[in-house]
């Protein structure tokens, strides 16, 4: 178990030769964990360059052995676990037809999606051994679009979409003494996982046809890495917790993912005419994955472009219909298909909800310059939704005005604790900034609130002032950020 959760520790740093090594140590010890396998299959998939570049074909065989393995006990979960690391591991081979397939056969083992709302919050396929069915469909949503996405993209009769796979891989798991000294020979150098009946191998495709980024693949009979004597600093953990915004302009729709640290060979941005797909690796060894499908309106994938920064990753979508405006970033369901959203984002900025009604004429509340097609706005209303709980010490003030002046005080100071209180546990916590203007907002008085509620609104987020006298004269413009 040590060796194991070493393992873990090196998978979740990104350093991929040391975790493939120390899962290998552990197997000697326990050549039947299932876990171990996938652990190292994903480990193998993830080589750098400088490490070799990714092992599809010694990934495919953990895979493989993995599903063995798990039928042999009988473990459900291990079943579907094992599945999903090799139908991904055929993706990446490039093996579209016999990935489609095997998605298929997890599909019809845990039934219909469940990715049918906005809530739809994953990071695809973990690596670990028990997975939950709801979230084995929600993994599957999202590698299921990804093939689709490139089987639409290949000519009939491409030798990519063919079936070559069976539900259940070929392998009898050898004995445990035989396991161990293949697992030492690795360790040596040695060829280990050599053919016969620990080998499944039915032929690969060329590398060149597979997923870009992902280099030459290796065959499975290549030895353990070994890890050089001086290893270099794993690179930055990459957070689990990804914020995104969006904003739009006449031609283009930008959206811009606030992640730390991801390797821009690792980064996989997928574009499509109607859908969005990017998937990065985190600290836990699992792929964060942000997906939109359908999007709100077809976009132009051969000049969109995707940029992977230090701090941030930043999708520029061109509109196929300039001048649009965007509602949001998702459409409705087309053709019948499901919409399929995931994201594991919950927005940290003040956002003001959309009025659902106009303002009457008669209401004695005033009316600012817009050009809304609902009609003029009252900021009062949309500012006082932002703060639920209200001051609940008003009426009792009211029965006890003998009270002392300075119990009054103290009533109202505790008033306003009240309201700060009740806006962060509304809108969430642990960024700083976002903190700050929470406080600011829960302690401004009623003209600085409509500032900030209607700039925030009508700059889509871009753009939040305090000043009503500026605010109040019109409609705030979108203000893009810059690309640093």
């Amino acid at each position: 178990m040590d060796e194991a959760q070493r393992g873990a520790k090196a998978l979740a740093a990104s350093n991929f030769p040391a975790a493939i090594e120390l899962y290998t140590r552990a197997l000697i010890v326990n050549p039947h964990a299932t876990d171990y396998y996938i652990k190292r299959s994903t480990a193998y998939s993830r080589l750098r360059a400088e490490d070799g570049g990714p092992n599809g074909q010694a990934a495919l065989h953990d895979s493989e052995m993995a599903v063995a393995l798990a039928l042999q006990r009988a473990r459900r979960e291990q079943i579907l676990a094992g599945q999903i690391r090799r139908a991904i591991v055929l993706y990446q081979l490039g093996r579209y037809g016999d990935a489609h397939f095997v998605f298929e056969v997890v599909r019809s083992k845990i039934g219909p999606s469940v990715s049918n709302t906005m809530e739809s919050a994953m990071a695809a396929n973990s690596g670990g051994g028990a997975t939950s069915a709801r979230t084995t469909s929600k993994e599957l949503d999202i590698w299921e679009i990804k093939v689709g996405n490139w089987m639409r993209k290949l000519e009939k009769g491409d030798e990519r979409l063919q079936v070559t796979v069976k539900e259940y891989p070929d392998i009898k798991v050898p004995e445990e003494a035989k396991l161990k000294e293949v697992f030492r020979k690795q360790l040596e150098g040695g060829a280990g996982m050599s053919t016969g009946t620990m080998d499944a191998n039915k032929g690969s495709i060329d590398s060149s046809k597979g997923v870009s980024g992902l280099g030459n693949l290796a065959p499975s009979s290549t030895p353990v890495p070994k890890q050089p004597s001086t290893a270099p600093p794993p690179q930055a953990p990459i957070t689990t917790k990804v914020r995104h915004e969006w904003y739009q302009t006449h031609d283009t729709v930008v959206i811009t993912l606030y992640a730390k640290g991801v390797p821009k060979e690792q980064a996989d941005v997928d574009i499509q005419e109607d859908s969005l797909s990017v998937t990065f690796p985190t600290v836990s060894g699992s792929d964060y994955s942000f997906n939109l499908y359908p999007l709100f309106s077809p976009v132009d994938s051969t000049s969109s472009k995707a940029t992977v920064m230090s701090t941030k990753i930043e999708i520029i979508l061109r509109k196929k219909q300039p001048g649009q405006k965007w509602g949001g970033l998702e459409g409705t369901s087309r053709q019948g298909s499901n919409v399929t959203t995931s994201s594991t984002i919950t927005p940290t900025a003040i956002v003001a909800p959309r009025p659902n009604t106009v303002t009457s004429s008669t209401d004695q509340i005033p009316s600012y310059p817009t050009s809304s097609r609902t009609g003029p706005k009252d900021w009062d209303k949309v500012a006082s939704s932002l703060t639920k709980k209200k001051k609940k010490k008003e009426s009792k003030d009211k029965e006890n005005e003998s009270l002392a002046a300075d119990k009054d005080a103290k009533e109202s100071v505790d008033d306003e604790d009240e309201g700060a209180e009740s806006d962060n546990s509304d809108y969430g916590s642990g960024d700083p900034v976002d903190s700050f203007f929470k406080k600011l907002y829960a302690k401004a008085d009623p003209d600085t609130r409509r500032a900030m509620v209607k700039s925030y609104y009508e700059s889509e987020g871009t753009a939040l002032s305090t000043n009503w006298s500026e605010v109040g004269k019109g409609k705030v413009e979108v203000k893009p950020p810059s690309d640093d």
